[in-house]
């Protein structure tokens, strides 16, 4: 994630200890990084959404991760020392046992969030929600009424999940919009900026499109490179408007790291100062830390790079605990993800940018050229940028 808020205008969230020390820790005694990980504790989904990255179904997948065996995976996060679990599907929510699993995560010391539609998020569940002290919760918005509602498959979709929306926040759980941009609803990135001043919301993360899932098919319909351009640039301008009105919504940016260098060359352009500030953060980052930072778990235990990837698998967790499969990297993915630089194409490995990059959404490109280690589509930066000046 890349927060435009606190590049821009230097505002904090809370959450930076998360985003800036990446490459540091990776300097230390223990090289092994502890990522975020994103579980999706069921592929059921009360939803069938276009660009479904997890290709969720009207029904749980076959032989999905006991009770028992999802508290165990928890105590092994834990002892494992990693900073965060996002409970994600599917939809997490239909999985019957879903809070009393972030209440055992809570319990044991982890730090919680989830990824719902908000569907499923009445009055009682929100109470529950409030209770097991869930510390944010993001729901997802693709856009006004009629274009969530047709993306979503589902009429009323978009009354619903803004009602789960108000219900979390009357409850003082922090909430943060997820909206998926492309072709078919760039037109809503405004409104969606109003809606989320307008009930109180505190983040809000704009997605670029993952070719994984669903959303593999939804090549033909994501932005071109000068679509994305303009795209940020609006998002710079009203994050900048916002900060200046005083209002403490956090904007991100999600899946494509080639923000953080067109980012970083807006502000070269008119701040200098905050462009050194800003670079000095994202060397922190370390670019894309997919298989590094940010790990996925399946509801049937099978260990990914990303939440992203779950066509390839780089262990399950019934024949080795997280932590081992982790710490061994001993899939062929993996352990390149940790050093990836010098396997990247010629375009990266020659980019000044890579530092801050890392060779951007390895499934994006995979989807796209075939090869996982090919060039990322996404990449909006033009041949004269990549190759300036050194950063």
């Amino acid at each position: 994630m890349l927060s435009i808020t606190n590049l821009l205008c230097d505002q904090a969230a809370g959450s930076e200890d998360l985003r800036y020390g990446h490459t540091a820790a990776a300097a230390g005694a223990d090289a092994t990084p502890r990522p975020v990980v994103v579980w999706a504790i069921t592929q059921a989904c009360n939803l069938r959404c276009v660009h479904c990255y997890a290709s969720a179904s009207a029904a749980p997948a076959p032989n999905e991760l006991s009770h028992d065996e999802g508290r165990a995976l928890l105590d092994d996060l834990q002892t494992f020392k990693v900073p965060a679990v996002l409970f994600s599907g599917g939809e997490p929510l239909v999985r019957p046992d879903c809070v009393d699993l972030i209440a055992y995560a809570r319990q044991i010391g982890l730090r919680c969030t989830l990824s719902t539609n908000g569907l499923l998020i009445d009055d009682a569940m929100a109470d529950r929600l409030a209770e097991v002290a869930l510390q944010y919760i993001g729901i997802s918005l693709d856009g006004t009424q009629e274009r969530h509602d047709r993306l979503r498959g589902q009429l009323g979709a978009f009354d619903t999940s803004l009602a789960g929306i108000n219900r979390c926040v009357k409850r003082g759980i922090k909430v943060g919009v997820r909206f998926t941009i492309h072709a078919m609803n760039h037109q809503d990135l405004e409104p969606i900026f109003d809606i989320c001043l307008a009930h109180g919301v505190q983040r809000l993360c704009i997605y670029h499109l993952a070719y994984a899932g669903r959303a593999g098919h939804m090549q033909k319909v994501d932005l071109s490179g000068p679509q994305t351009r303009l795209v940020m640039d609006r998002i710079f301008s009203r994050t900048r408007q916002l900060h200046a009105e005083g209002h403490k919504l956090e904007v991100l940016t999600v899946a494509n790291h080639a923000d953080a260098a067109y980012l970083l060359l807006h502000l070269q352009a008119i701040d200098w100062p905050r462009a050194a500030l800003a670079q000095q953060r994202l060397l922190g980052t370390g670019g894309n830390r997919s298989g590094c930072n940010i790990a996925s778990i399946d509801s049937v235990g099978c260990v990914h790079y990303d939440q992203f990837s779950w066509h390839y698998t780089c262990g399950n967790i019934r024949q080795s605990s997280f932590s081992q499969i982790w710490t061994t990297a001993a899939d062929e993915r993996l352990a390149i993800l940790r050093n990836r630089a010098g396997h990247l194409p010629p375009r990266c490995q020659s980019c000044r940018f890579l530092p801050i990059c890392n060779g951007n959404l390895r499934t994006r490109a995979e989807a796209a050229t075939g090869n996982w280690l090919g060039e990322d589509p996404g990449c909006y930066l033009t041949n004269d940028e990549i190759t300036a000046a050194v950063v």
